[in-house]
């Protein structure tokens, strides 16, 4: 994989690559040189570079993951570029392969897309969601690419989502912030002060018939975390089987990702994509004719 900057002020690679968050024993080596180039030159990592230089650092492709079964099926990707890719997951698909579920997941899919298109890389989830959940999912397609994104750095990720609540909120705009623990014995998790910090800002952008609109604006990405906050106050999300004991007739929970914006760390330009309230909100708000 080829990573293309352009410089902004002069200063020597190796002095680039560390405020980058570049390793160098990251780069490849052919013939026992660092693949590094400045305007098509190979360099080292001495070398200087001077502001408008394209800079090109060769670092070495990933394997396919071979736990991971390629599977051909629709994918609504929403961005793409050589470095991450932004799809729409519909509800009810789980993210990731595991023993219970090998097959059928958004990885079986992308993973045949790697390899139809000639990317040579691993699946890197920079966000998660849960399998019920639906919308925007964030993939980098390299390790290093998502470690970009990690705590270790300075970029963000803005995620909002839309969700339904079963009630109304006497707040209605807040941060929520209470730990969550896994509740031992079972796939739930529930508000425990044993359990790990997160919180969940909301605002409230309509109420109907004892129902809520809500947008979440920020939350910490815990398994569970918004479902089970509003479930807490005794105001779970339509449609959460898992954590709202009335029944709904909609084919599914009404949470979507619908927001996913960063600044991308190698182009240096703002990416976002949002999606449209999903057609299981819209159907759900038209029964109490909500516009």
């Amino acid at each position: 994989m080829e990573l293309i900057y352009r410089a902004k002020k002069p200063e020597t690679i190796k002095r680039f690559m560390f405020d980058n968050n570049i390793p160098l024993k990251l780069v490849d080596i052919q013939k026992g040189k660092q693949m590094l180039f400045v305007n098509h030159e190979q360099k080292t990592k001495d070398d200087t570079i001077k502001k408008g230089d394209n800079l090109k650092i060769v670092i070495p492709d990933e394997p396919y993951d071979p736990s991971i079964t390629p599977e051909e099926g629709p994918l609504d990707i929403r961005y793409e570029d050589e470095y991450y890719l932004i799809v729409n997951k519909p509800a009810n698909m789980q993210v990731m392969v595991s023993n219970a579920h090998p097959t059928g997941t958004l990885a079986n899919r992308l993973n045949h897309y790697y390899q139809t298109q000639g990317i040579h890389a691993k699946i890197h989830f920079i966000n998660r969601l849960d399998k019920e959940t639906s919308g925007l999912m964030f993939i980098a397609k390299h390790r290093f690419l998502k470690f970009l994104f990690s705590d270790k750095t300075d970029n963000k990720v803005d995620r909002e989502y839309y969700a339904i609540v079963d009630g109304l909120l006497e707040n209605k705009k807040l941060c929520i912030e209470l730990p969550i623990n896994r509740v031992e014995g079972s796939i739930k998790r529930e508000v425990s002060m044993t359990g790990e910090e997160c919180q969940t800002a909301y605002q409230v952008e309509k109420e109907f018939n004892n129902y809520s609109l809500v947008r979440i604006v920020s939350e910490t990405g815990k398994t569970h975390q918004i479902r089970v906050h509003f479930a807490h106050f005794r105001l779970p999300i339509v449609g959460d089987e898992l954590y709202n004991t009335n029944r709904y007739p909609v084919p599914e929970m009404l949470l979507m990702s619908h927001r996913i914006a960063f600044t991308h760390p190698l182009k240096d330009t703002k990416v976002e994509v949002v999606l449209p309230l999903g057609s299981a909100f819209e159907s759900f708000m038209k029964r109490y004719n909500v516009k």
